[in-house]
């Protein structure tokens, strides 16, 4: 999982002219996932006595970011044609 961030970081903030620095920054905040997300998976298993239920937590991440995947060509004309 880690190795995919450099991909998405680095072609997410493609084309943003002045608003790179602002939207870099959001995705480092978002890295907080990182830490909460654990501990959310634990209270899912132990609340509902199953860890096949908590896996949906990280289900949600790759959905998000799969759906990025597929729509970034017409984000990325988006972006060609603002600037």
């Amino acid at each position: 999982m880690s190795i995919m961030f450099p991909f998405i970081f680095a072609m997410s903030l493609r084309n943003l002219g002045e608003k790179t620095k602002l939207a870099a920054s959001f995705q480092i905040m978002s890295i907080v996932g990182g830490a909460v997300a654990p501990p959310l998976m634990g209270f899912l298993a132990d609340t509902y006595h199953s860890m096949a239920v908590c896996f949906a937590l990280p289900l949600v991440g790759f959905l998000a970011t799969t759906a990025y995947g597929f729509l970034y060509p017409r984000l990325l004309a988006g972006s060609a044609r603002a600037a």
